[in-house]
């Protein structure tokens, strides 16, 4: 996937789960706009590596997943 010599993502689990409720505060947040972590980020939620509330950082970049989807988590200047 990629370019030939592209680097990879750096991908890190922060949560493996979490509460879906406080995930759901998230719903309305930006949308994964880059289709390598969609990729990747729809690859940990199939394999169940990941649940509703998880956490995960892509590239510097943190997301959590939501019913809604995975959604991209404001850092602490942008909330």
């Amino acid at each position: 996937m990629g370019a030939p010599g592209a680097r990879a993502p750096s991908v890190t689990v922060l949560r493996r789960d979490g509460d879906p409720f406080e995930a759901d505060r998230f719903e309305d947040g930006g949308i994964v706009d880059d289709p390598r972590h969609v990729a990747i980020l729809h690859k940990l939620f199939y394999d169940s590596t990941v649940d509703l509330g998880s956490l995960v950082r892509i590239d510097g970049r943190v997301y959590i997943c939501t019913r809604a989807g995975w959604r991209a988590v404001p850092d602490a200047s942008e909330r």
